[in-house]
């Protein structure tokens, strides 16, 4: 392995470090003080509601703070939760997969389709696990967030020297950006996908993704795992 695809690979290691630090620090922090403006507001509705001088509007938008700040936390939980920590170095890359399938089915009480072939019995490479199952977990996001449907079909497996995974649903679609070569899209707007094609790049791989408006999407990725 050259110098230049060492220094990829801890660069993912080093990324990962940084996301679950942000996770963190989001969960201690703004999540717990939204929290606390929560609880007060409910308190302060439960002392002002058996009180006639409060005005109908000053408890309407009472009201709609507490909805709204309901609604943010559980927004944010579930992102937090899209992006915890799988056990990347403890567990096999197909326990980590079925975790975040369970894990995101619970979340948009979707129901995903899993095919998995048998993977290479040696140990698959710690940078690509991790590639792979933050590329799923960002196109299962997409499903939820762009694609209008909460059913998706993920499959995964082994083809000589590489890993394949293609996560495919039946939404509503779009027109894809160019993702590769040297036009491919640097948009703000596409920094999902451009995140899928960097962590696929930092281990040699390539990500495609294949979609139209009213016909699905379809998002593949292919990373080495041998020299």
């Amino acid at each position: 392995m050259s110098e230049r695809d060492l220094a990829a690979q801890r660069l993912l290691a080093v990324t990962e470090e940084e996301l679950q630090r942000i996770v963190l620090d989001i969960h201690d922090g703004p999540v717990q003080n939204l929290f606390a403006a929560l609880s007060q507001l409910t308190v302060l509705r439960a002392q002002m509601s058996g009180q006639s001088l409060m005005p109908d509007e000053s408890a309407a938008v009472i009201n709609r703070t507490i909805n709204l700040l309901e609604v943010s936390l559980a927004d944010i939980r579930d992102l937090l939760g899209t992006f915890r920590s799988p056990e990347f170095a403890r567990s096999s890359l197909r326990e980590i997969i079925e975790d975040i399938i369970i894990q995101h089915e619970a979340i948009t009480s979707g129901s995903i389709t899993l095919e998995m072939s048998p993977l290479p019995a040696e140990s698959i490479p710690l940078p690509a696990r991790i590639a792979l199952c933050r590329i799923l977990q960002e196109s299962l996001s997409n499903v939820r967030r762009h694609a209008g449907v909460v059913n998706a079909t993920v499959k995964l497996w082994a083809e000589k020297k590489s890993l394949h995974l293609e996560v495919s649903d039946h939404g509503r679609g779009f027109e894809p950006p160019q993702l590769n070569g040297p036009h491919g899209t640097e948009k703000q707007e596409h920094i999902g996908l451009r995140g899928m094609r960097e962590r696929a790049a930092l281990v040699g791989g390539k990500l495609f993704v294949e979609s139209q408006p009213g016909a699905g999407t379809r998002v593949c990725v292919e990373i080495p795992i041998h020299g």
